[in-house]
């Protein structure tokens, strides 16, 4: 029988090597190349992409359908506005077509390097995850019949 502690490992094994592939496979470029035109590397069509900071620590996480720099000039929420976009130092960024693998790897990125400027969806510690919605459960064989 599946529980959730063998749920949450699993989660935390996949988070893990989704990190290790995401780093190997992903193109990492300065913040210089980022702002020139031209040299980043994106197709337009949809990539996964970290911010990161000193020692290449996740500041932030993202997905986009578009090419990623336009997430700078967002109406709703530009990351050119964000408290944490001067503190970036590199990027590193997949190009990934299909949306539900882009939501999909962003996840477990965000699950995997914790980084401190995502909130929706935010860093979760994986052995706390479902806690909750065990205890709001009914009883097995106690549903009410009406």
């Amino acid at each position: 029988m599946a529980t959730l502690a063998t749920f949450q490992k699993s989660l935390a094994q996949t988070a893990k090597h989704a990190r290790a592939w995401y780093w190997s496979a992903s193109i990492l470029k300065t913040r210089d190349d980022y702002l020139a035109r031209g040299k980043l590397g994106d197709k337009g069509l949809g990539a996964v992409y970290v911010y990161l900071g000193k020692r290449e620590k996740a500041i932030y996480v993202g997905e986009s359908g578009r090419p990623i720099k336009r997430r700078m000039h967002d109406i709703a929420s530009p990351h050119k506005n964000a408290p944490w976009w001067k503190k970036w130092t590199h990027v590193r960024f997949m190009n990934v077509g299909d949306r539900t693998d882009r939501l999909t790897l962003e996840l477990f990125l965000i699950l995997a390097c914790s980084p401190v400027a995502n909130t929706k969806p935010g860093i979760r510690v994986i052995k706390t995850m479902y806690a909750t919605q065990q205890s709001l459960q009914p009883t097995p064989g106690s549903a009410r019949r009406g």
